[in-house]
């Protein structure tokens, strides 16, 4: 897993404060069977329609640094708004980002248990959210994740289906234009990136025109009515076939999402809502 010494620590240290409702997004995550390293961990909370977010949003901010200093750490903190907070951590010498942010609750799934991090967003958020990061901007590291999203977890046209669902300004189509418009990059780009593989320029811009071709061949093939959906087959993500869509579960977008069917879920739900 590709995690710095200080990053696997620190997340030791504040996994046991995550919950559905605080959970750990981007790249850290998505590339926990990758290669590419992040600078960052990214901490998201559910808060965008709690009356009062930016305390809650403050209280779990000093939960993390106390759990981080009992650690051994030592917190720098770069920014402190009431819905952004940034600290750089140190430890034997290393250091690294955290970000905690009051993020929408929007989304497909609601957050799922994991070891490391404790919570984290479901990988088709994040692959959602990383199109739509890498349509809106110019960074090798997003077309390096849509890549690994795609060979090994299911086909990046399934989530630029359903991306417009969070952001209705693009439409699928939009969104391949924008997404070929910036995943144009020199080998000077990736050789920049923290990896424990090499990132070949080649190889990735051939990669990228095929997913780009075979996207833009389903979404033109698509009948309408299934807009920013989902499709599920036996349980798992997939691009479906358009002339048997009606054999697929479907997924849409939703406030508090999909919750999975998880007592333990549920119960650390009720424990993070604020005592009366």
């Amino acid at each position: 897993m590709p995690l710095f010494k200080v990053q696997r620590e620190a997340l030791a240290a504040i996994a046991r404060n995550r919950h559905p409702g605080s959970h750990v997004a981007g790249g850290t995550v998505i590339n926990a069977d990758g290669f590419r390293f992040s600078k960052d961990i990214d901490i998201f909370h559910d808060l965008s329609n709690d009356d009062d977010r930016f305390y809650r949003l403050k209280a779990t901010v000093e939960m993390d640094a106390k759990s981080l200093s009992d650690a051994g750490f030592e917190v720098e903190w770069k920014a402190e708004h009431p819905e952004l907070y940034r600290a750089v951590i140190r430890k034997d010498g290393e250091t690294t980002l955290l970000e905690w942010v009051i993020d929408s609750d929007f989304r497909f799934f609601e957050a799922v248990r994991d070891d490391v991090f404790g919570y984290t967003l479901h990988m088709f958020d994040l692959a959602t959210n990383k199109v739509l990061a890498a349509a809106s901007r110019k960074e090798p590291r997003d077309v390096v994740d849509l890549l690994h999203i795609h060979r090994h977890h299911f086909p990046i046209a399934a989530a630029i289906w359903a991306a417009p669902a969070k952001d209705p300004g693009y439409s699928p189509e939009s969104l391949i234009e924008a997404l070929k418009r910036n995943a144009v990059y020199r080998q000077d780009d990736f050789d920049r990136l923290m990896s424990d593989k090499a990132i070949d320029a080649r190889e990735v811009s051939m990669a990228l025109k095929v997913i780009f071709h075979q996207a833009e061949n389903f979404v033109a093939s698509m009948p309408s009515g299934y807009d920013g959906l989902l499709f599920l087959e036996n349980g798992a993500v997939v691009q479906p076939d358009p002339s048997r869509l009606e054999d697929y579960e479907t997924v849409a977008a939703r406030r508090q999402a999909h919750w999975p069917g998880s007592p333990e879920i549920a119960s650390d739900m009720i424990s993070s809502k604020p005592k009366t």
